[in-house]
This record gives structure tokens, sequence and C-alpha cells, in this order.
């Protein structure tokens, strides 16, 4: 019996070293790369003992030591991180296809329209149509122009609101107003309405995409567990039903309004339309080259207010920061906004951008120091070399900006 299991072993051993041997040698012929760097990791965890709460700032700070291309393991969760603008050049132009993929939606199985939109949608004929959609129609020089009233009223009504509170003498939260001001602006822009009350339209939006921000957090750090990762979604599932079903519902509505004021007023025949009424008049039209379902409508709304409300409201906040702990180049920024509006109070309009010079680049430098989206992920769809290092196919890669 002991020579039998001794015998059993050996040829296990015999065919384990073998099959290892043949996909060392498979790997070399094909790559002859290595995978890139990794710092020291622990069991189980991996190297989430090397990260904080600033995941940007973590990341720099490994690359610093590491390098510009990192191999991490967060928990069951691989991926690779980029911190090098040449690194991160080459993978958007020399292996612009390889990398062109996106992982899985952490909404994938819950019915929050996951990969329906533009963000998280994958590569392919539905991604290539609503970019070109975004390009040609709803973010367009054409529509951006149009839209233009939306904006300055809105700014408008945001100085007002400053004003007075100053003339009450009563403090201003700034991050909240800037927040109301970009989740108004967006509002109106895709749907024709505004926050005007505590039930208003513009409001469910903002809470609900603050809702999915935060189930968002919890499901990653789910997923990082592996197989524990079901136990993340069976605790939020209700949440999770929740937020899905007060989203679907509230965009199904405003469907329908459109639908139906279109209907009475022959809305799409109209100049001023918002991009609901451009959606669902390319999605009504037969003859389209991709054909959009309703769900997909809603998930590419949902898109546009992730990112452009919380985003655009903290970029304008740092700003602001930035200028109020640099008093010289507040000054500077001053002197040179009133040498092309003057001092006659008139506001700042969008055409006038392209002659504040400093202004545009004390805004680009708060982006770099302070990026609105500081990780972008892509997953590789085939077997790429990236610098002097191999990335296996389907492998998730992080862009640290």
């Amino acid at each position: 019996m002991e020579i039998l299991y001794c015998f059993i072993v050996f040829l296990v051993c015999i065919f384990s070293t073998i099959v290892l041997k043949y996909m060392s040698m498979k790997f070399t012929s094909k790559t002859h790369l290595f995978l890139p760097p990794s710092p020291p990791s622990l069991p189980l965890i991996g190297h989430l003992h090397h990260l904080s709460s600033d995941l940007s700032k973590s990341f720099c700070t490994l690359s610093s030591k590491y390098g510009p291309l990192l191999r991490l393991r967060l928990g069951f969760y691989n991926l690779f991180v980029v911190s090098s603008s040449s690194l991160a050049t080459e993978m958007f132009t020399t292996h612009d296809l390889a990398f062109s993929g996106k992982p899985k939606s952490v909404f994938e199985d819950s019915g929050l329209f996951a990969e329906s939109g533009i963000i998280m949608a994958p590569y392919g004929d539905h991604w290539k149509f609503m970019k070109k959609l975004c390009v040609t129609q709803l973010l367009g020089a054409q529509q951006i122009q149009k839209t233009k009233r939306v904006r300055r009223e809105e700014l408008e009504q945001l100085l007002r609101r400053l004003v007075d509170k100053a003339h009450k003498k009563e403090l201003v939260d700034i991050s909240s107003e800037m927040l109301r001001t970009t989740n108004n602006g967006i509002c109106r822009m895709v749907m024709s309405t505004r926050c005007s009350g505590e039930d208003s339209e513009a409001e469910m939006c903002r809470d609900l995409v603050k809702s999915a921000f935060e189930l968002a957090g919890k499901l990653m750090i789910a997923k990082m567990f592996g197989p524990l990762s079901k136990l993340g979604y069976w605790v939020n599932g209700k949440k999770l039903e929740d937020v899905s079903r007060r989203c679907n519902d509230l965009l199904e509505r405003i469907m329908n309004e459109h639908e139906q004021r279109a209907k009475r007023n022959d809305d799409h025949e109209t100049q001023d339309k918002d991009l609901m009424n451009i959606l669902l008049q390319v999605y009504k039209d037969e003859r389209s080259e991709f054909k959009i379902s309703r769900s997909i409508i809603k998930a590419f709304i949902m898109d546009l207010f992730i990112a452009g409300t919380t985003t655009s409201a903290d970029a304008i906040v740092w700003v602001m920061v930035e200028l109020k702990s640099h008093p010289k180049i507040f000054n500077k920024v001053r002197e040179e906004i009133e040498s092309v509006v003057g001092k006659s109070g008139r506001l700042v309009e969008e055409s006038d951008i392209s002659k504040l010079p400093y202004l545009q680049a004390v805004v680009k430098e708060t982006l770099r120091v302070h990026p609105p989206g500081p990780i972008l992920p892509r997953q590789s769809r085939e077997d790429c070399r990236l610098g002097n290092f191999y990335i296996p196919q389907n492998s998730v890669v992080f862009l640290n900006s």
C-alpha cells in the first residue's frame, strides 16, 4: 500500500513538473518578457496594507519606489497600475485597441443598467455608436452652443444666492452650492428640469447618484474577497434593488413626459431640444445604424450625472481652495480677468475663456494636482507588451493620473 502511494505521488510530481515546464517554455517563447514588479505582499490581503484612502497618492508612492508599472493584488483582485505619462501614451496609442476593454461593473447583475451606458460599456458596436452620437449630436459643438443660455442662467442664480447670503452675513457652504449649480445645469441640459424644491427631479437624481457611489464602494471592497464577494451582494441586496427601482422609475417617468410633450407640441421639430429629446428621437428611428433600447438611454443619462455633477463641483471647489491658499496667483488671475472684461461688473462669458491663458493654466494645474477621476480602469483584450513588461489577456489595468 505504501509502495503504491509513493508511486502515485511520484507520478503526480513528474506530471506537474512537465506541465509547469511546458507552460514556462510557452510563455518565454511567446513573450520573452516578464511581469511587472510587485511590492511585498501579505497572505489573503495582498497589497492592501500599502494603500490609504487616497488611492492615487498611494499608487504614486509605490511607483516612485518600485517603478512606473506595478503588479498588485488587493485581496483576490489582481491588477496592474500605470503611473507614467510615457507608458500611458503607449497604452492609448500603440496599444489602444488592446486596452480598449473595460472591467466588469460591480453592478453587472443588479439591474442598475451596468454596462448599458457608455462609461462601462465594452468595446463594440454599442460603444462605437454611443461615442459617435455623443460627438455628433449629444455633446457636439452645436448642442453645447444651444445650451449656453442654461449655463449662464444657473451661474446667475448662483451669484444671486451668494450675494443674498453675503448681505445677510450667513455662512456659505461652497461645496454644496457648487454641487447644486452643476446638478441643476446638467438636469436642465439633459431633461429640461431643475432643482426647485425638496422633491424635485434634480434632487432625486443627485440622491440616486450619491447612493450608487456608496454602493459601488461597498461592492468593490466585497469583490476583493473573491468567493466571499457574494456576501457583500447579499448584505446590500435590498438597498441595491431599491436604488435600481427608484432610478428606473424616475427616468421612465421623465421619458414618458418627454414623449407625451412631443406628441402634443411636435417637440422633435423644434430647435430647442434637450438630450433626452435627441435620445428618444434616435430610439424611435427605424433607420438608425444601431438600435438603442430604453435601458441604454437610462444608463447614458445616469452616466452623465455620475461623470458631470460631483466631479465638476469638486474641481471648482479645489480651484477656489488653491487660489485662496496662493494670494499672489489669485491677484494675478483677477488682474487678467479685469483686463478682459473690465471693472464694469460684466460677467465672464464662455467666449472670453480663450483670452484668459493664465486662468486656463490655473485650472489645468488644479486638475493635475486634484484630478476628479484619478483612476482610469481598463482591461486588456489580448496579450501585449507595455514598456518592457508582459500584460496578460483580460488583465485589469489602472491608469493613475
